[in-house]
């Protein structure tokens, strides 16, 4: 009876409750429990791995390039910004409306850091996230543009409810691109919500994208509903280089103290 009630089961595709089927009998009789209770504890392992299969599945197209946690932030050493702050942050509730996050700031100082936790986290919860370094987003969207399929990956990439571009700022975009940017920017304004980090400060966009209008353009909707986080500090992967570093000042002509060396042993 169990292994064919475990085959009309896996053809209703209900799989877990097929595998763990012998596992929630034996364990309802051990505990004198209802058959609704029986069934019951089959629908939550049903529903439970489900869910994380599902979770699996967008962690893996999420495109995530390292692994790292918020629980790994140091906000002793970055102190733009505030765990209490972060923490506000995880009820999401800026993605249910729709709202961005921008942050701002010189290399090192953890924005990526922040932008990949925040993204697993999100991941976590169950929204569907997609990361890019802006160089790699800028890449792609040439590229569909070329082959005439740009409307189709625009709107796979706005079934995600997270948009992360990384890095804007590092590597100038070419001019001739940067409308093909501004109508990404438009399509994801007021309907999916954007996290962007950037070295780059707003007055200085313009440059970045080759036209003033089209930067404030862009600039206009990304800004509207938005957070803006500036980072600032000292860069934090070069934290413990730093003594070293303000040490080798004092040598004003730049060049480094040599090691004595030994008088070398005549053998003549």
């Amino acid at each position: 009876m169990i292994s064919q009630l475990q085959q009309g089961l896996r053809s209703l595709k209900c799989y877990h409750m097929a595998n763990a089927l012998e596992e929630v009998i034996q364990t309802s009789k051990e505990n004198d429990l209802s058959y609704l209770d029986c069934l019951n504890s089959l629908v939550e392992v049903e529903l439970h791995n489900r869910r994380l299969n599902r979770i699996r599945i967008q962690f893996r197209r999420a495109g995530l390039p390292l692994e790292k946690l918020l629980e790994g932030f140091d906000f002793k050493f970055q102190t733009s910004i505030s765990k209490r702050q972060v923490n506000g942050w995880l009820d999401f509730s800026w993605l249910d409306n729709r709202e961005n996050k921008l942050f701002l700031g010189p290399s090192g100082v953890g924005k990526t850091h922040l932008a990949i936790g925040l993204s697993r986290e999100a991941l976590q919860k169950g929204y569907k996230v997609r990361y890019f370094s802006m160089c790699d987003f800028v890449e792609e969207m040439i590229l569909k543009e070329a082959s005439s399929s740009s409307r189709e990956w625009l709107k796979e990439l706005l079934r995600n409810d997270l948009i992360v571009l990384d890095e804007i700022g590092y590597l100038p975009i070419d001019p001739r691109y940067t409308h093909l940017f501004f109508q990404f920017i438009n399509e994801c304004y007021e309907y999916r919500s954007v996290l962007i980090t950037s070295n780059k400060m707003p007055a200085q966009w313009g440059s970045y994208f080759g036209d003033e209008s089209v930067a404030m353009a862009i600039l206009d909707r990304l800004m509207h509903h938005s957070e803006i986080v500036i980072m600032n500090g000292d860069s934090y992967r070069l934290k413990d280089k730093l003594d070293t570093l303000k040490a080798s000042e004092k040598f004003s002509d730049g060049a480094f103290p040599l090691r004595s060396k030994a008088p070398s042993e005549n053998f003549n």
